[in-house]
């Protein structure tokens, strides 16, 4: 019996230091050598993905000039939770490694009416999609 009162005291304790100290609302931002540790990351981990074969769906596939990056990570992102879904579950981790990897570099509040929405890009297959991703994030590390 007082082995139990002891685990929950600790338990209790344990919740009541993470009310009080609780996890950061807003994120930190990532120093330019984290940055290019992530992108690094995203490039190989999607190095690996290249021979999946899922010639069964097509990607929305943004080919878009500079000013307009952040709306084409958007539309990558959003195309590589459609590939999570697809693939098996080894592959699966690479693609959920480089959704957080690139997450940091999202934007909530970013918004460019000039930027085509992911919709309207050229719907491609897995192998054309996995080479703009790749062209994409290399021209980010420049």
């Amino acid at each position: 019996m007082m082995c139990k009162v002891l685990i929950f005291g600790c338990i209790a304790a344990v919740i009541l230091m993470t009310a009080a100290y609780g996890a950061p609302l807003k994120k930190t931002k990532l120093s330019p050598a984290q940055k290019e540790a992530h992108l690094q990351a995203s490039i190989i981990d999607l190095a690996l993905l290249k021979d999946i074969n899922n010639n069964f769906l097509d990607f929305y596939t943004p080919n878009d000039k500079q000013e307009c990056n952040r709306t084409t990570l958007a539309c990558f992102l959003k195309e590589l939770k459609v590939l999570k879904q697809d693939v098996e579950e080894e592959d699966k981790q690479l693609v959920i490694n480089i959704e957080k990897n690139l997450e940091d570099f999202m934007d909530p509040d970013f918004s460019n009416p000039t930027c085509r929405k992911c919709e309207a890009n050229e719907k491609k297959k897995f192998p054309e999609f996995h080479q703009e991703m790749t062209r994409f994030l290399q021209s980010m590390q420049k």
